[in-house]
């Protein structure tokens, strides 16, 4: 027998259930990205050993993809959510929260770049070591991230609680 859960007898509606599905995915999401990001931030160090050069790789990769996830999830909430659209594109803060995901993206860019002619350098090269210099670079990147990535949270909640709509 499947669980309903229920508030005075009546299961939920179709509508709801699509709601709380996208929010906990969209949450999911979110906590994946800041746990990969700190898993980055925490591997990238000068003398990164190859097998970790291979994991932040790897960690990028599902960084990029998750991104992408987390951004068509958010817009089906836009589009799906019980709150409606009108709720997200009339409030100047989802578009505040809309640009600095966006440049938390930009920031990403050039960890990626590196990352990837690291990975090819590493193929070919099996005692490549990236210098010290380019590590520090890419720990800039990942700090200026980290920064933006900070107010994002502060811009949900004040949206939850009806913040910045007229």
């Amino acid at each position: 027998m499947p669980i309903v859960i229920a508030l005075n007898n009546h299961p939920p509606s179709k509508d709801t259930v699509i709601d709380v599905f996208l929010s906990a995915f969209h949450f999911l999401l979110v906590l994946t990205l800041v746990a990969i990001l700190a898993a980055q931030s925490s591997l990238i160090r000068p003398g990164i050993t190859a097998s970790n050069l291979r994991l932040v790789t790897l960690l990028d990769r599902a960084y990029g993809a998750s991104a992408v996830l987390l951004l068509g999830v958010g817009f089906s909430r836009v589009l799906w959510s019980a709150k409606g659209a009108p709720f997200y594109l009339s409030n100047p803060l989802f578009w505040a929260k809309i640009g600095l995901f966006m440049t938390v993206a930009m920031f990403s860019i050039p960890p990626t770049i590196h990352l990837i002619r690291w990975s090819k350098h590493a193929h070919s090269l099996t005692d490549f070591r990236p210098p010290d210099e380019q590590i520090r670079y890419i720990q800039r990147w990942l700090y200026a991230e980290w920064m933006v990535v900070l107010f994002i949270p502060f811009l949900a909640a004040a949206m939850a609680h009806g913040i910045g709509l007229s």
